[in-house]
């Protein structure tokens, strides 16, 4: 047992002087010399130290002229940590400097790393996304309040890639009732959907592709022709326009009911003799 415990301190004691801190310096009454001390730990990527630090001039500094940098390291000191749990602190530490400074030359970066931490926290396209749709409206933010902002450029890529994200989920889900549930409605509801909300979506050829089959195996094939004709116009080289070309959309090609004859009837002549 003595021997398993001199192992277990003799492993752990890298580790935990990594992270031990300087208790004299975090109890100075210099926030110069706290600031110091945390981005030496920060440029060593010491994360718990740097925060140790950071909190240290937030909470007991409060008209510290380090104190916009201190809530802006404490939330990159979780961010470039990583992990789950760290970028739903750093999107916390974000949005406190921005209630704190909102017209600090910095906000403009606090809100892209606010979008950012969700960003991190995104699902493929198959599993939820709500941490994608989180990421969009925060970016979208940030064009909003700061559309001469440095980082504009990417916050518009980072839109683009998430409306592919939440785009193809759609797709997905409408997939899975079309195939597996066998649900054409269901499915249509959300091919449609599609269309509506995310026009840029890269492989639209295959939503109409999939959305006419639903409506041509419901029965509605007169709405599936025009999308079959789009299909055919806008993507003249899709791998689905041969798959296309073989529907049978017996609604849409079955020729229209005969229009009643409109001539007037003849009006019948009356008997000149009757009976007597």
């Amino acid at each position: 047992m003595r021997s398993r415990l001199v192992l277990l301190l003799a492993l752990l004691g890298p580790a935990c002087a990594s992270k031990q801190v300087d208790i004299a310096t975090l109890s100075s009454n210099s926030d110069q010399v706290i600031w110091e001390a945390a981005q030496k730990a920060a440029e060593k990527r010491q994360w718990e130290n740097a925060r140790q630090h950071y909190k240290r001039i937030i909470e007991g500094f409060p008209q510290s002229q380090f104190g916009p940098a201190a809530r802006l390291g404490l939330g990159d000191s979780y961010f470039e940590e990583g992990g789950t749990g760290n970028y739903i602190l750093a999107v916390s530490a974000y949005r406190e400097f921005l209630t704190f400074y909102p017209s600090h030359p910095r906000s403009d970066y606090a809100q892209f790393q606010v979008a950012e931490g969700f960003f991190k926290q995104k699902n493929g396209p198959d599993r939820d996304q709500t941490a994608t749709e989180e990421a969009l409206e925060e970016y979208k933010k940030l064009l909003d309040l700061y559309p001469n902002s440095e980082k504009a450029e990417e916050a518009r890529t980072r839109i683009r890639e998430t409306r592919q994200s939440l785009a193809r989920a759609e797709y997905l889900a409408g997939f899975f009732y079309q195939r597996t549930r066998q649900a054409c409605r269901a499915a249509i509801t959300r091919y449609e959907g599609i269309l509506n909300d995310y026009p840029d979506y890269e492989h639209l050829d295959e939503v109409l592709y999939r959305l006419s089959e639903c409506l041509c195996n419901a029965g509605r094939g007169a709405e599936a022709q025009p999308l079959l004709a789009r299909l055919q116009a806008e993507f003249p080289t899709s791998e689905h326009l041969e798959q296309a070309k073989k529907f049978e959309c017996d609604a849409a090609v079955a020729p229209p009911p005969p229009a009643p004859d409109a001539s007037p009837s003849p009006t019948p002549t009356p008997s000149s003799g009757g009976s007597r």
